[in-house]
């Protein structure tokens, strides 16, 4: 069995890191311009003082939050246990890549 090369993993971590950008993009974007409306059209009242209260909920990194009132977030159920897992990949490849560019390079100069 072949083993992956730095290369190929640092193909998966950008892979992953596409891929974790897309999950942030649709939770980020899962009330589209107009919360109001979205909570409208998902049938769940949209309360405003619970809004004041945390309006920074929109903009913070992790997790992703888009609450229309205290019991129902528009952003989708998977998208942070999704961004979780894209982190880690994405680490996890990077390891492996330098792991491998290493353990390549300790090959060739043993064989020098």
């Amino acid at each position: 069995m072949r083993r992956l090369g730095p290369v190929a993993w640092l193909a998966l971590a950008v892979v992953s890191a596409l891929l974790l950008g897309a999950a942030r993009f649709v939770g980020v974007f899962s009330s589209g311009l107009d919360i109001v409306e979205a909570c409208d059209a998902a049938g769940q009242p949209f309360d405003d003082q619970y809004w004041a209260e945390r309006d920074r909920q929109a903009e913070q990194w992790f997790p992703v939050r888009n609450k229309c009132n205290a019991h129902y977030d528009l952003v989708p159920v998977w998208v942070n246990p999704a961004i979780v897992v894209f982190v880690l990949l994405i680490v996890v490849c990077l390891g492996a890549a330098v792991w491998s560019a290493r353990s390549r390079l300790r090959a060739k100069r043993g064989k020098s």
